[in-house]
């Protein structure tokens, strides 16, 4: 009693320090959102103004929200923006305690896995710590990405799948409002959700009707007007075009590509390391697999479908790794002589707190650098009157997305739109300009190119181009420098 009262206690403490040090991350990082999280965060400036404009208003952009891209993201900061107003940093916050939901809840549904084994509670405080200690997630949670918010998600819908009970009704509605949240987090949340699902078939089956009308109603609310949409960048981005650009090669070469950045990055060499250490020395002491091992590893069947699609992004499998975690608590108390089970939970938990310590203070340590003058630019396009800017530049330090983040959290109305992500070419980015009904167009002088993306300004030149010839015809509004040698011109269009 007294060893396990030590472990979770330890436990308690190395999950604790992780949240401590991503609190001190978010606190001291002043690094601008660069393209997704600016887009995130945009769309929450909105929706925040569309509340304090009136219910009606906030139904309309709520249902309008990135109609490719569930939207709650960006929903949960709205509470703090209410207490100290919209910010960019200030939406980051909201991730500390999914963070904290999402360690407590895979910790919750290792405790029901493992229940009947001598040690489960163990090996549940032990895992519950070591989600909060992957690199990975708590690395997402630094930034405004959906992936904690859906880490916590799934965490509650494997919690809750493993204490389903046939007769319980009210847990049809709990899996059905998990369900619809996780499906207006993001549109893949099913396939994640269902290798939870699977072993506890039996147990759900009298609750599934329950659980697919509550949560097919409450995700209705934003796709019943954009399905079409969000099927169709899901494949792409999966599969499709968005896929290829971000894929590099193919073949077997790259799936182990895939999974070497998983594990260097997602996991660390060291974590990652520990944790095939102890699953082996388990795996030789002839431990065999129990029913809540296998109902684990079929959390991770989703892996799969991740490794056969193009789109090797690696914050796509984030919200599973806490079962690689759970795995490797599990492994740690397996073991029948007690020096053996605090020498794994001492590895697993020292490699982690290390980890998380090099990658808070040295190799991912928090920016003091705000970026180039956002604000300068935003301004001067206000200034000129101008209502929809193409910005002809898309690098992590200025683009489309975190100008019009920026725009938002002012309250302006103002918008930007990238001139070269979907272009391939000058002739179709004057199109672009046209259909986004543009009034300004904008030009970068000295971005330094290794930070700008070639396919996503692969157009830029071209209408330079047109611009200098006259053929689009351009009036000066203003140069704004941005940062030493880095100018930005501002030219309204006239069309």
């Amino acid at each position: 009693m007294r060893r396990r009262f030590a472990l979770t206690t330890l436990s308690l403490i190395s999950a604790a320090a992780a949240l401590a040090a991503t609190a001190w991350h978010i606190a001291r990082n002043a690094a601008p959102p660069t393209f997704d999280d600016a887009w995130y965060l945009e769309t929450s400036f909105r929706l925040f103004s569309a509340l304090k404009a009136g219910s009606g208003a906030f139904v309309q952009a709520y249902v309008e929200a990135f109609r490719i891209k569930a939207p709650l993201i960006s929903l949960v900061p709205l509470p703090l923006y209410a207490l100290f107003g919209m910010g960019e940093r200030v939406a980051v916050w909201a991730n500390l305690p999914l963070a904290a939901l999402a360690a407590w809840s895979w910790s919750r549904a290792a405790a029901l896995w493992w229940r009947d084994h001598p040690r489960g509670k163990d090996a549940a405080a032990l895992g519950g710590a070591l989600v909060a200690l992957t690199p990975l997630a708590y690395g997402l949670s630094r930034f405004f990405f959906v992936e904690t918010l859906l880490s916590a998600l799934l965490g509650l819908w494997a919690w809750r799948c493993a204490a389903a009970r046939p007769g319980d009704r009210r847990e049809g509605i709990r899996l059905g409002l998990i369900l619809g949240l996780g499906l207006l987090a993001k549109s893949t949340f099913p396939l994640l959700a269902a290798g939870f699902a699977w072993p506890a078939r039996e147990r759900l089956r009298p609750q599934a009707k329950r659980v697919m009308f509550v949560g097919g109603l409450l995700a209705a609310t934003w796709y019943a007007a954009n399905l079409p949409y969000v099927l169709g960048f899901a494949w792409s981005a999966g599969f499709g075009s968005v896929a290829r650009d971000y894929a590099g090669a193919g073949g077997l070469a790259a799936r182990l590509d895939w999974l070497t950045t998983i594990l260097r990055d997602g996991l660390s060499w060291p974590l990652a390391s520990a944790m095939a250490a102890t699953g082996a020395a388990a795996a030789i002491s002839g431990k065999k697999s129990d029913a809540g091992t296998r109902a684990a590893l079929w959390g991770l069947a989703p892996l799969l479908v991740y490794a056969a699609g193009v789109n090797r992004e690696p914050r796509l499998i984030a919200p599973l790794l806490p079962v690689v975690a759970l795995l490797a608590a599990r492994a740690s108390v397996s073991f029948e002589r007690t020096g053996l089970r605090a020498a794994a939970a001492a590895a697993l938990l020292g490699a982690g707190l290390a980890v998380c310590a090099e990658r808070t203070f040295h190799s991912a340590a928090p920016s003091a650098d705000p970026g180039w003058s956002r604000v300068g630019l935003v301004d001067a396009v206000a200034a000129s009157n101008g209502r929809v800017a193409a910005v002809a530049l898309e690098s992590p330090r200025l683009n489309a997305n975190n100008l019009s983040s920026l725009a938002a959290a002012r309250g302006l109305g103002l918008k930007f739109v990238s001139l070269g992500y979907a272009q391939t070419s000058a002739e179709t980015a004057l199109i672009r300009l046209k259909d986004k009904s543009c009034d300004t167009l904008i030009f970068v002088e000295g971005a330094p190119e290794p930070d700008s993306p070639a396919f996503l300004n692969r157009a830029n030149a071209g209408v330079l181009a047109m611009t200098v010839s006259g053929r689009l015809k351009t009036s000066p509004a203003a140069r704004v420098t941005l940062a030493p040698g880095v100018t930005a011109t501002v030219l309204r269009l006239i069309w």
